[in-house]
C-alpha cells in the first residue's frame, strides 16, 4: 500500500518545490531599511540584469507581489497613454495579458493564433501592417497553460526591425532559458520568483531599459504598481518605497545562490530538460498521449489528454496521485481534456521515478483501461 505523504510534491506551474536553504533563508526577521536586506535587494538585482546580459542597458526593478503585478506595473510604466500594444495570443497566459490591458484601458489590437503552429515573424509582420499606430508588443515567452514555448527571438527581430518596443512575459521562463535581451533590444522583460528561479513566492521584477524607465516618469495611474518611481527610491536609497516582503527577498537571495551554484540558466536547463524527457518517455510508455509535440514543448511543464475510458475522471485521477505524494495540476480551459505536471522546483529523477510508479499504481485503483497511446513518440531517458 502506498505511503500518505504530508506535504505532497508539487509537480505544478508554480509555486514549485523549494530548496531547504530556501526555506531556512525565511526563518529570520530583518529590518525592512537594515543592512540584510538591502544588500540581498542590491545582489538579486544585479544578479537578474547579469542573466539577461543587461549590463549598462537594463535595470531590474522588484515589486512585491507576484509576476501578474509585475507584468502590470510594466504595462502601467512603460506603454504611456498615446501608446498602443500588439498582443500576441495563442495560449491561455496570452489571453490573461489581454485581460490585464482590457482592465486598465489601455489601447490595444490582438493577433489571436492557435495554439499551433507557433506564431511567426510573418504573423507579426502582417498585423503591424495592418495598423501603424502600433508603438508597443506584448507576448507570453511560455504559456503553462499548455506548455507552449514560443520563438521570442524571431518575434523581436521583427518588432526591432519596425521600432516597436517588445515587452516579454517571462514569469514561467525566466532562469531556466536563456534570454539576451541586449541582443533581442527588448524593452522589458518581466518574471517571478516562483518558477524557474525557485524561491518562494511574493516578488516580481520588471528588468527594463534604464532610458525607458527614465522616460516613464509620470506615466502609471498606479501609486504601488510604478516600476519607475520604484526604481528611482531604490537607486537613491538602497530601499523599497512600501515594507518590503523581507522573508521573501531573503529566500530569493539564497534561491539565486543555488541557481549560481547550479550553473546558471544552462545547468537549470539541463535538469529540466532531463526531468522533463524522464516524465514524457515514462507516461508515453504508459499509455498517456503528450498535447504538444517535443518541438513546440517547454521542458518545464508536459500536458496530457485526459485518458479516453469511463473509469477516468481528473478529479479522482488527481486525488489517488495527492494520497501518493503528488500535487498535479488540471489544463487550463485553453487546453481542455489535459493535465499538467511541472518539472520546475527541486525536482530530481528519483522523483519522476516514483510519480511514475504512483501513476501506475492509480491507473490500476481506478481501473482505467482505455489510454490514447503515443508509443511511436516515445523519447528516450
Amino acid at each position: 500500500m502506498s505511503e500518505t505523504y504530508a506535504e505532497p510534491l508539487l509537480l505544478t506551474p508554480g509555486p514549485v518545490r523549494t530548496a531547504s536553504e530556501v526555506k531556512d533563508a525565511m526563518a529570520h526577521d530583518f529590518a525592512p531599511a537594515g543592512v540584510a536586506i538591502k544588500e540581498t535587494t542590491a545582489r538579486i538585482r544585479r544578479y537578474l540584469v547579469d542573466l539577461v546580459n543587461g549590463d549598462g542597458v537594463y535595470e531590474c526593478v522588484p515589486l512585491q507581489g507576484s509576476g501578474t503585478y509585475a507584468i502590470e506595473a510594466a504595462f502601467h510604466t512603460l506603454i504611456p497613454d498615446d501608446g498602443k500594444v500588439l498582443l500576441v495570443v495563442n495560449g491561455f497566459y496570452g489571453l490573461r495579458l489581454r485581460e490585464t490591458l482590457k482592465t486598465m484601458g489601455k489601447d490595444f489590437v490582438v493577433l489571436e493564433l492557435p495554439m499551433l503552429p507557433l506564431p511567426t515573424a510573418a504573423d507579426v509582420e502582417a498585423a503591424l501592417d495592418a495598423d501603424p499606430a502600433i508603438t508597443h508588443m506584448a507576448m507570453c515567452h511560455c504559456d503553462t497553460g499548455t506548455g507552449v514555448l514560443n520563438p521570442i527571438a524571431e518575434i523581436a527581430e521583427v518588432a526591432k526591425k519596425r521600432g516597436v518596443r517588445f515587452i516579454v512575459d517571462a514569469v514561467a521562463s525566466f532562469g531556466g532559458f536563456e534570454i539576451d535581451a541586449k541582443a533581442l533590444d527588448l524593452e522589458a522583460v518581466v518574471t517571478g520568483a516562483n518558477k524557474c528561479l525557485e524561491s518562494a513566492p511574493g516578488i516580481g521584477f520588471v528588468i527594463a531599459k534604464r532610458t525607458a524607465l527614465e522616460a516613464a516618469k509620470g506615466n502609471s495611474p498606479s501609486m504601488s504598481l510604478d516600476a519607475h518611481d520604484q526604481w528611482a527610491f531604490m537607486e537613491e536609497t538602497g530601499l523599497w518605497r512600501f515594507t518590503p516582503p523581507t522573508h521573501v527577498i531573503l529566500a530569493m537571495g539564497a534561491a539565486l545562490k543555488l541557481h549560481e551554484r547550479e550553473g546558471g540558466v544552462a545547468g537549470r536547463n539541463e535538469r529540466y530538460r532531463r526531468v522533463w524527457r524522464r516524465l514524457v518517455s515514462g507516461m508515453r510508455q504508459r499509455g498517456f498521449k503528450s498535447l504538444l509535440p517535443d518541438a513546440a514543448a517547454s521542458p518545464i511543464v508536459a500536458s496530457f489528454h485526459d485518458p479516453a475510458d469511463s473509469h477516468y475522471s481528473y478529479a479522482a485521477f488527481s486525488a489517488a496521485l495527492e494520497k501518493r505524494g503528488f500535487l498535479i495540476f488540471a489544463g487550463r480551459l485553453t487546453a481542455a481534456g489535459t493535465f499538467r505536471m511541472g518539472c520546475m522546483g527541486r525536482i530530481t529523477d528519483d522523483d519522476i521515478d516514483r510519480l511514475l510508479q504512483a501513476i501506475e499504481d492509480t491507473v490500476e485503483e481506478l481501473g482505467i483501461q482505455h489510454r490514447s497511446r503515443d508509443e511511436d513518440r516515445v523519447l528516450a531517458d
